[in-house]
């Protein structure tokens, strides 16, 4: 027992490093900030419902789409890594790595309301502006991978766009609409946007799997 979990370390050493050596640099980073603008130490690491004594069911639909862009990211950058690791089909796998990154950023919008608070309130740069580079960026993924998209089932994709444009210009433009058809629409949109990319990657990565097989059998028969 004890000579199966020495050679388990040992050879799960290296990820054990790749995990814990970031999160270890992220918490002394948050310790120094705590440190450097005199906030508790509370402040940055309990829930904040916790710590406002608020009800936890606050912010509940913000916290769901959260949750879908993570997987979104999740399922992005492990098919990104799965057909890099089998050589799979090549024009894919910059495909899965951009989107997995685009939902990155827009995970971490979505958490630390950077385009809300941040960039306006401590960087000074305007929220239109914001959004106008996140807009560009999206702009240059589709052109970039146009022909890709296209033989894709891009329905969700169209849904993703619409749905999110529609909260980001209610927001925009500070219409007096009810905020749940604003934050209604841009869960919506997160939810297309995850089903899209769930979709694409299981399509591509079965896909994958079969030709492996395939170059398998031939190769033994």
């Amino acid at each position: 027992m004890s000579a199966k979990l020495h050679t388990q370390l040992k050879n799960s050493f290296p990820i054990l490093i790749g995990l814990y050596i970031p999160m270890l640099i992220l918490v002394a980073m948050i310790v120094l900030v705590g440190h450097q603008f005199d906030i508790p130490m509370d402040d940055l690491t309990r829930d904040p419902a916790a710590i406002r004594g608020d009800s936890p069911f606050i912010g509940v639909l913000s916290y769901i789409g959260v949750l879908f862009w993570c997987a979104s990211v999740a399922i992005c950058l492990f098919s990104f890594a799965l057909l890099k690791q089998t050589g799979g089909i090549g024009e894919f796998t910059a495909f899965f790595l951009f989107g997995g990154l685009i939902s990155l950023l827009l995970l971490l919008d979505d958490l630390f309301l950077f385009h809300e608070t941040v960039f306006p309130l401590y960087l000074k740069i305007p929220e239109k502006l914001v959004f106008l580079s996140y807009g560009l960026m999206i702009l240059g993924y589709i052109t970039r991978f146009r022909k890709l998209i296209l033989k894709t089932d891009f329905i969700f994709l169209l849904l993703a766009f619409g749905l999110l444009g529609l909260s980001i210009f209610i927001d925009l433009l500070d219409l007096r609409i009810s905020i749940l058809l604003e934050d209604g629409s841009k869960l919506f949109g997160i939810i297309s946007w995850f089903g899209y990319l769930a979709l694409t990657c299981f399509q591509v990565v079965k896909q994958n799997t079969l030709q492996l097989a395939e170059k398998k059998t031939q190769y033994f028969s």
